[in-house]
């Protein structure tokens, strides 16, 4: 169980780096838009978590397990509408969604590395549609039944203290 929890925990580290690096170059590349000033504290927080989590779970804290089910939560659903856009995807993430537009009808399955996020607000063309991960689901099981302090790892005993030592020797042999 241990090794799924590196590799969930690698994924969101990734997941949030890659996270930052896209959401400065959108904001450097892109012209001025006063809505993405809005979003991209939002978008910056949850990457941020993302980190966060990876980084927690990597050294087995309880919070780590915790930030991650909320990391995974927010990679689950895909929402596709007018009003919002809402998608976002942290290390590697597998998704099928099914999109209706008045033009066309689509179903597929993506796959997406590194970081994705969509966040929009009131896109008056998008098509509707939802789409669900599919890795987002799998890690969450496996973070749910994962409990960090069920199995630590095998501590060696501290050496004997400074005082069973014979004076004089310092083996510590009679």
């Amino acid at each position: 169980m241990r090794i799924w929890m590196k590799i969930i925990a690698v994924l969101e580290i990734i997941g949030g780096i890659f996270g930052f690096l896209i959401i400065a170059w959108v904001l450097v590349s892109m012209p001025f838009d006063p809505t993405a000033l809005v979003l991209a504290p939002i978008v910056f927080l949850i990457y941020g978590l993302s980190l966060f989590a990876g980084i927690a779970l990597l050294r087995d804290r309880r919070y780590g397990r915790t930030a991650s089910i909320v990391v995974q939560c927010i990679q689950i659903p895909k929402i596709f509408s007018p009003a919002l856009i809402f998608m976002f995807s942290f290390g590697f993430d597998v998704w099928v969604h099914f999109l209706l537009h008045p033009n066309f009808t689509t179903a597929g399955v993506e796959i997406k590395l590194g970081a994705f996020n969509q966040l929009f607000i009131s896109v008056p063309d998008a098509p509707l549609g939802l789409g669900i991960s599919l890795v987002g689901p799998v890690f969450l099981a496996l973070l749910l039944k994962y409990n960090p302090s069920a199995a630590p790892e095998p501590i060696e005993p501290p050496p004997p203290p400074p005082g069973e030592f014979r004076r004089g020797s310092t083996l510590g042999i009679n």
